[in-house]
């Protein structure tokens, strides 16, 4: 599985990072389909509040799953928006033609 991880105005943590990885080597046993993950995380401005947001896109098969999540705190932000694409997949994997 291919994984590209960009930052926009913030510096990657260690526990993000660790998060993702534990997230990703979960995501490879149980959804075999998905040939890769992009993920985005941006620290943004928005209206009056700086928040922080967090975009993935996963190739499962021949769609293209996307999810993007914002809260006030990126580690928060990062854990919904995966937990976001997990559901998407399992919807994905419910709604797929059997061979």
């Amino acid at each position: 599985m291919n994984l590209d991880i960009q930052t926009e105005h913030v510096v990657m943590q260690p526990e993000w990072h660790d998060l993702i990885d534990v997230w990703v080597a979960r995501c490879a046993r149980f959804h075999p389909e998905v040939a890769g993950i992009d993920l985005t995380l941006r620290h943004g401005k928005s209206g009056q509040h700086r928040e922080e947001e967090v975009d993935v896109m996963a190739m499962a098969g021949r769609r293209n799953l996307r999810v993007a999540r914002h809260a006030e705190l990126m580690s928060v932000a990062l854990h919904d928006a995966l937990d976001a694409l997990e559901h998407e997949l399992l919807v994905h994997e419910a709604m797929a033609p059997r061979a």
